[in-house]
């Protein structure tokens, strides 16, 4: 199985034309106050007691209960989970791809994000002065109220940003120099899309063995109860199912390079998902036929991933 068939060599300079027409780079950004200082006193006092060297420890003071920040933490982690999961990735510099198919539904998504994160911003700025005066009383002798910033300084440390651009395509390098010079780095920009596109695409087959195995072996492990007081061996959870009609959803934005082989593995995952897990714990041959699927399509994708 080639999962890159459309893009062929270096030299015609059509990965990146193509990529260019059907994908783009996006990059997540999130920003958070960490509510974590360096006391240099408390750092001295205690290396001192210990007869330590100056540098041997650090303490880093806890400013807030670590609850006041919970929810906005999940919130980023979870932002950018997703977002990992929405796109794949792409060369060395953080930066993802994805296929512009699904941009508009991205785009609802990030917005939705944003918005969780800036509410609970507000929701968190709003309680901040009593997390304040509840920390002058844990922290006791080691508060300082040069530690803590204002809200509006603490504000401008949270942001959560998503930048979209274009893929670089080497058609559309120009520059003021010799054309042997100006050939070679198309060539580069060109070898450079070419590898990223590689491993971009590798990743996709490597979700889909991931939710194929996970799905032989626990549907192939399951053991249900028999007799009053038995118990079940091998339990199987409801994301079992879930996390391949999650992967269903999301694979036409990580088609970046229009691979009707890949278009087509949606319809080969469908069967993985079309009985829900409480179906597949209670029916033994529903559950031995979709093992035997998801076998087939591990088989397939494992000759690409090799």
């Amino acid at each position: 199985m080639n999962a890159i068939t459309p893009i062929r060599e270096a030299t015609d300079s059509v990965a990146s034309n193509t990529l260019a027409a059907r994908a783009m780079i996006v990059t997540l950004s999130v920003s958070q106050w960490t509510g974590r200082r360096l006391d240099r006193e408390i750092t001295d006092e205690v290396n001192r007691d210990h007869n330590a060297a100056a540098d041997a420890g650090r303490y880093n003071k806890l400013l807030l209960d670590k609850s006041a920040l919970a929810d906005l933490q999940k919130i980023a982690k979870a932002a950018r989970t997703e977002f990992n999961e929405r796109t794949l990735p792409w060369l060395d510099s953080g930066s993802r791809i994805m296929s512009n198919q699904l941009y508009m539904q991205h785009t609802a998504w990030y917005r939705r994000i944003k918005g969780e994160f800036e509410a609970a911003v507000d929701t968190f700025l709003a309680a901040y002065p009593q997390h304040v005066a509840d920390a002058r009383r844990r922290l006791n002798s080691m508060f300082r109220d040069e530690d803590y910033p204002t809200a509006d300084e603490i504000r401008r440390k949270f942001a959560i940003d998503m930048k979209v651009m274009p893929v670089p395509s080497a058609a559309d390098f120009r520059v003021d120099m010799s054309e042997a010079q100006a050939e070679a780095i198309r060539d580069d920009i060109e070898e450079n899309v070419q590898k990223a596109t590689k491993t971009a695409v590798s990743d996709v087959y490597k979700r889909i063995a991931e939710v194929a195995g996970r799905m032989v072996e626990r549907l192939n492990a399951y053991k249900p109860a028999h007799g009053k007081g038995g118990r079940s061996e091998g339990v199987f959870r409801d994301s079992l199912v879930e996390n391949v009609r999650d992967l269903i959803g999301i694979l036409p934005s990580l088609n970046i390079t229009g691979d009707p082989e890949l278009a087509a593995m949606a319809d080969r995952l469908a069967p993985l998902a079309a009985f829900d897990a409480a179906v597949l714990r209670d029916d033994a041959g529903k559950r031995r036929d979709v093992a035997a699927e998801a076998q087939k399509i591990l088989d397939d994708v494992a000759g690409f991933l090799a």
